[in-house]
């Protein structure tokens, strides 16, 4: 006599292979939203270690400029009083390299330095800002401490609208 399937039973191996499948592509789905958001997070982590960067580098200008001049009274002073916006038209082309060979004032240093600064903020933050305000003076009447703060663009899809910001750095000279 031979043996006849079951009818009832027919087709069950179909169903569990569909649960399994069903299961299998939630799981996939969930590491894949897990490899977005660990490269969103990276970019961000990348951008605040080049703002940081930046905030050193503007900060050892800013020094240069004062060991060179400090005996000018008449030594220019880094001042941005307000978040500005360094995109491309505030600046055209390359850095300016007046200074790379020939001798410079402390004004012209210090726009040396802020066109070149600015040109590298531009082009390693998604619309990168920054403000530069002067603390105080020393007793010749030249400015010894800075706050410089750094602001970009959000760029994690969070569903808010904003900039991402470092806490200021403050520069004594």
């Amino acid at each position: 006599m031979i043996n006849q399937p079951n009818k009832r039973s027919a087709g069950f191996t179909l169903l569990e292979i569909l649960v399994a499948l069903l299961i299998v592509s939630i799981g996939l789905l969930g590491v894949a939203t897990l490899q977005i958001r660990g490269q969103q997070f990276n970019q961000v982590s990348y951008l605040r270690t080049q703002a940081t960067l930046l905030g050193y580098d503007l900060m050892d200008r800013i020094r240069t400029n004062y060991a060179i001049n400090s005996a000018n009274p008449n030594m220019a002073t880094y001042n941005i009083p307000t978040f500005i916006n360094v995109g491309p038209s505030g600046i055209i082309g390359q850095p300016i390299t007046t200074c790379d060979t020939g001798q410079c004032n402390s004004t012209a240093l210090m726009n040396y330095d802020l066109d070149n600064w600015f040109y590298y903020l531009r082009d390693t933050l998604p619309k990168g800002e920054t403000k530069i305000v002067p603390k105080s003076q020393n007793s010749d009447g030249i400015t010894n401490k800075y706050e410089i703060s750094i602001r970009w663009k959000n760029i994690v899809d969070d569903g808010e609208e904003g900039y991402e910001e470092l806490p200021s750095w403050k520069l004594e000279l």
